[in-house]
């Protein structure tokens, strides 16, 4: 073929043996296109104001992959200058921030490329205090290599959230718009329905009124990213598009794809109005997996869910029993095995009353075995004195390598700051922000303790939790752990 053709046929020969020849123009990749790896939704820190250096820091499900992009969303009050970072040295710009004057909110989108392995915390600082209405949320990609032009960002009223007008310069660009409802509640989101995309929400949380979707838009004509909701309120979006290419990778086994952290409080200092929640409660989850699970946790009313159920008719199940400490702590897990997961998934919550703070961790789990719950346990204590640690009294013994331990701890004072194991590698899972009140319950996941496992060895396991404060003790607390089996175990 003649040197700097852009056009022709190619026979590619393996082994002796001639394929049928190739046709091909240059300009155009063969590409499987990006692919959601995975992603995080945090919890919003209401009206309480952050002190110094200002920052919001939160964590990726999982370990991010070599060479990947992750994309970090996020809404704020007042308008301070952002930066993002993460645990990795990788480089974030801000690609798109919108500042709504009227009413005082902001949103913004960094992004990251080619990221080095491992990163997964995250930091979202600001100048100086944006006093009010933090949320972020983040989302990894393979076959994502830049932004693709400037982004866009709008606010209005009314139910149909449209970010502005974006130009592509290729047909292939992946479009993320982010949605910040300013009532921090909504009744629903539902993603876009537009020509040459197929929209899928990231993830939709009712509770702060906070969602994202994303899409493959097969086009070079303008387009205006929309989400619609299910209420009428005034909002804030910021849209980028992205452009796609050959770059990291998908990572194999059981692993979580969406994490999401749902406050449901009563109390003004948890961000609550001192209103019951709704019983039945509805939330929504995307999800893309085939095992749903919902880590419960909270107290000052010992108040328990009752049943869980679907819009996709899948069968929820108590995993383990229901543990509450002397002081209202409590602990719970439901699970959906072999479930079919949609990114309009509806769940709907049975409570025994709506008096209490409550986070719950929603986990998206893909690879994991069609009947998934190996075995369950847990406690209840009381904590007088501590050097910065507690370690809980039991232990849990999984059946085989390859499973997927997801724990939790409720208590009365301090903050969870990390989560170890004797002999695995352990995630710590919940959020935190610069300024925050020690023991809360703060709207970020109530300075509580949640984290998963992913089990390797042989031999039971015990958990520690490491504290911000060595001298103050935990008092009365109340902790579960629950291993789920893989579809496709490890080989030893």
């Amino acid at each position: 073929m003649p040197a700097g053709a852009t056009s022709g046929n190619v026979v590619v020969t393996v082994s002796n043996v001639a394929s049928n020849g190739v046709n091909f123009t240059v300009g155009t990749t063969v590409s499987t296109g990006p692919t959601l790896v995975q992603h995080v939704s945090s919890s919003n820190n209401r009206s309480i104001s952050f002190g110094f250096p200002n920052c919001y820091y939160f964590r990726l499900p999982n370990p991010a992959t070599q060479g990947n992009a992750i994309i970090v969303g996020f809404t704020f009050s007042n308008n301070p200058t952002p930066t993002v970072t993460d645990d990795q040295n990788n480089s974030y710009a801000i690609v798109q921030n919108y500042y709504d004057s009227a009413d005082n909110q902001s949103v913004a989108i960094a992004a990251a490329f080619n990221v080095s392995a491992g990163a997964r915390n995250i930091s979202v600082c600001f100048s100086s205090d944006p006093g009010a209405y933090v949320q972020p949320m983040a989302t990894e990609f393979d076959n994502v290599i830049a932004v693709d032009g400037f982004g866009t960002g709008s606010n209005g009223t009314g139910t149909s959230v449209t970010a502005g007008s974006l130009q592509p310069t290729l047909s292939g660009d992946l479009a993320y718009q982010i949605v910040f409802s300013l009532s921090a509640n909504q009744s629903s989101f539902t993603a876009g329905s537009q020509g040459n995309i197929s929209w899928n929400l990231l993830s939709a949380d009712l509770m702060d009124g906070w969602a994202g979707q994303y899409g493959v838009y097969d086009s070079t004509s303008v387009i205006n990213p929309t989400m619609s909701m299910g209420t009428s309120q005034n909002w804030v979006t910021a849209a980028i598009l992205l452009k796609q290419g050959s770059a990291g990778s998908v990572p194999s086994g059981m692993r979580v794809v969406h994490m999401v952290h749902e406050n449901i409080p009563y109390n003004i200092y948890a961000g609550g109005t001192e209103n019951p929640f709704p019983n039945p409660l509805p939330l929504q989850f995307p999800a893309s997996g085939n095992l749903l699970v919902a880590m419960i946790g909270g107290g000052d009313e010992s108040e328990t869910i009752t049943s869980m159920t679907d819009t996709n008719n899948n069968t929820w199940s108590q995993a383990g029993s229901t543990f509450i400490a002397p002081n209202s702590d409590t602990v719970q897990t439901y699970y959906a095995g072999n479930a079919t997961s949609s990114s309009n998934l509806g769940l709907t919550l049975n409570w025994t009353g709506t008096s209490g703070d409550f986070t719950i961790f929603l986990y998206d789990v893909t690879g994991a075995a069609t009947s998934p719950l190996d075995t369950a346990t847990g406690a209840t204590g009381n904590q007088d004195s501590t050097n910065g640690t507690l370690t809980v009294p039991y232990t849990l013994t999984p059946a085989q390598s390859g499973e997927l331990i997801f724990t939790d701890i409720m208590w009365d004072f301090n903050t969870a700051m990390g989560l170890s194991s004797n002999t695995e590698t352990s995630y710590f899972d919940t959020n935190t922000f610069s300024g925050e009140s020690l023991s809360g319950p703060e709207p970020v996941d109530e300075n509580n303790g949640w984290g998963h496992v992913i089990y390797t060895g042989t031999t039971a396991i015990s958990f520690t939790w490491s504290q911000l404060s060595n001298t103050l003790p935990a008092g009365n607390w109340a902790s579960m752990a629950v291993a789920f089996l893989p579809a496709n175990p490890p080989e030893n």
